[in-house]
């Protein structure tokens, strides 16, 4: 029998490097009922998925600037009230970047650990709605540290997710008056601007951050929507070109482009940005963007690209397919969204709060059943109604483990008790899931909490044939199939998810390339799926994790060079920032530190961070040695650090890549 069942979200962390939280507007999907579409082929489903604390940021990116040019078993869950599919957060949150700025005006005071735990609190009662006793944690923050601009920037991004703009602007303009020269405030408090629909004031904060960065592509994007408020579409064009200087490959902006452009009549320098823009990201492949480009003769009837001549390209037919867009050419992604439209800012109408689908899952023309998993993405990333991590027992007996296939929720517990006479060491490659339980003797048993989504199999190093799987799910919902392939999703809230299907024989790539955009209006719907897979019956592919650790380990050693220069420099302010993107974006965002706690042991990956945060502290002053600290010091305190990092990489690399050697 199938399975409709809610993910959970990971718990918010105490640790102090979730604290710095930011604030971006997310496009959605345009349509009525529900509308299917491929997305990027870039976008990884199992990938670590975004929380709204903190953005794990990719690893494969040297410095900040570039890295913006660069997503037991569970209970069954029925909502039987609508008011309860309207209880999420209306906004998303995502990180506030530690950005490189030009002499930024230091504070007078450095974020000690407790008033970072205070924002951090904050910020995780903010995801669940308790905005009372976040303001709390914030208002406890800036007693200990007044003269922060991190905290009043975070708080503001509060208020902003309540639509306290007031407040938010409040918050926000201590925050820039107390760092005049960070353009990451700017642009947060651009977007709290725009958001409150307030054009004038949203186009003179964009304006200032493309001062402070001229390169800041996101910010000269919504300065083009700014602009767009007030329906002043020849600065809004010239906007979004500005970003397609900085970054051709911005697929929002070709899109925002190519509207804009449709509404200025210019339908020829249109065309090729729609097509640009689906390119891209398969999102933007909308209903109206077919039919403008079919009457364009850009596409056939059929909605496939080909060099046939115009179907139609009468100025009525195009301007029809522009029309069926309605009102979106003034926000172009939903910032206009009202009662009774999409959620996520989709634009899309939501007919019932509540939608029900099912369908059929076959490989290759044959029904596949269990271990196999439909799943619905929340796209904001956040908890569906009702969500609850659990508690799961595997058990190894009979050199198998039982259950041989599970599934738990995000930011559940699994405990392995060895229930044969047999040494059992129990691991897993996979993607964003790896670790190493080691050697376990008969009666032991060996916990282990999984907050990465995505498939695990599980193996043992001393029984190459025990095999089985376990499936962590994202945040929303998921069915397992039944004997026939059949799944089903009993009164889901209507949102926009991520649709896709995972089965433990599937490659990546097949289950990358049979990801669907669905958008739920509560129009109920059969969907059935045939996928083609090279893979063989029986045939199993681990999913095995692609982290270059060492790179990041090249990352986090330029970084802290770097920090040190600054620190030399008189640069106290900019080389604490680096040393704290040095932890939180590299070590910890770009999964180095989980995967020496899932591999080895927690304790070992803190005193890791530690070696770091040490370096941290006496930059900042905290440990009261600033006139006895030399460059000499630091940098061997850099070196050392570097070392045991690279010496750990070698060590995780002999257990879950063999191959792989660390970089000497």
């Amino acid at each position: 029998m199938s399975k409709n069942t809610s993910s959970n979200s990971k718990k918010p962390s105490s640790n102090w490097t979730s604290a710095l939280i930011g604030l971006v507007a997310i496009a959605g999907l345009i349509g009525v009922g529900i509308f299917w579409s491929a997305p990027d082929s870039k976008m990884i489903p199992y990938e670590q998925y975004k929380e709204a604390r903190i953005k794990k940021a990719s690893q494969t990116v040297a410095d900040d600037k570039s890295s913006r040019d660069g997503e037991s078993k569970s209970r069954p869950i029925e909502i039987t009230s609508e008011d309860e599919t309207l209880s999420d957060l209306k906004e998303r949150a995502e990180n506030l970047q530690l950005a490189q700025v030009n002499t930024p005006k230091p504070p007078t005071t450095d974020l000690p650990r407790q008033t970072l735990e205070h924002i951090s609190k904050g910020m995780g009662l903010s995801e669940q709605g308790k905005y009372e006793l976040a303001e709390l944690e914030f208002e406890k923050a800036a007693e200990l540290s007044p003269n922060s601009p991190e905290v009043f920037a975070i708080w503001g991004a509060s208020h902003r997710m309540q639509e306290k703009f007031e407040g938010a602007n409040k918050r926000f303009g201590r925050a820039f008056e107390l760092a005049p020269d960070d353009e990451e405030i700017a642009f947060n408090w651009g977007l709290s601007r725009l958001h409150e629909k307030n054009s004038d004031e949203a186009i003179k904060l964009f304006k200032e951050t493309v001062a402070l960065d001229p390169k800041h592509y996101m910010a000269h994007n919504y300065l083009g929507k700014s602009y767009g408020l007030k329906k002043d579409y020849k600065n809004e064009s010239a906007a979004y070109k500005k970003a397609l200087e900085i970054k051709e490959d911005f697929a929002q902006a070709h899109f925002n482009l190519a509207v804009v452009l449709g509404l200025m009549k210019n339908f020829d320098e249109a065309g090729p940005h729609f097509k640009r823009a689906i390119e891209l990201d398969k999102q933007f492949d909308k209903p109206f963007v077919n039919q403008f480009l079919v009457a364009m003769g850009l596409r056939s009837a059929k909605g496939k690209r080909d060099d046939l001549k115009p179907v139609d390209k009468t100025k009525k037919a195009i301007e029809d397919a522009l029309a069926s867009k309605g009102k979106a050419g003034e926000s172009h992604e939903g910032h206009d969204k009202k009662e009774g439209e999409g959620s996520e800012g989709s634009g899309t109408k939501i007919v019932r709060p509540i939608t029900t689908i099912k369908g059929a899952i076959k490989i290759n023309g044959q029904a596949v059943s269990a271990p196999g998993l439909v799943i619905l993405e929340s796209k904001s990333k956040l908890k569906v109604p009702k969500q609850a991590t659990g508690a799961l027992e595997i058990f190894q007996r009979g050199l198998n483990f039982a259950p041989q296939n599970s599934v738990v929720m995000v930011g559940s517990t699994v405990k392995f008790i060895n229930d044969d006479a047999e040494v059992h060491n129990i691991f897993s490659k996979s993607r964003n899931n790896q670790f190493n339980l080691g050697a376990m003797a008969s009666g032991t048993a060996k916990s282990i909490t999984l907050d990465s989504p995505g498939p695990i199999i599980l193996r043992c190093n001393l029984h190459k044939d025990m095999i089985g799987t376990l499936f962590v799910v994202p945040n929303g919902y998921y069915s397992e199939l039944d004997e026939n392939g059949n799944y089903a999703f009993d009164k889901v809230k209507s949102q926009e998810y991520l649709m896709q299907f995972w089965h433990p024989r599937l490659a990546p790539e097949e289950v990358n390339h049979n990801m669907k955009n669905a958008a739920l209006t509560g129009i109920d719907h059969t969907m059935d799926f045939d996928i083609a897979s090279k893979s063989e019956m029986g045939e199993i592919h681990d999913m095995v994790d692609q982290t270059d650790y060492n790179l990041l380990v090249v990352n986090i050693e330029q970084e802290m060079g770097q920090a040190i220069k600054d620190w030399k420099a008189g640069k106290k302010y900019l080389s604490h920032k680096r040393m704290l993107k040095t932890i939180t974006y590299y070590f910890d965002g770009g999964g180095l530190k989980g995967a020496i706690a899932k591999s080895f042991s927690v304790k070992r990956s803190e005193n890791l961070e530690k070696s770091l945060d040490e370096i941290r502290k006496i930059i900042a002053g905290f440990k009261g040695e600033s006139d006895e600290t030399t460059e000499a010091k630091l940098n061997g305190m850099a070196k050392r650090a570097v070392a045991a990092l690279r010496n750990n990489v070698q060590e995780l690399y002999a257990r879950i890549a063999p191959e792989k050697t660390a970089v000497q």
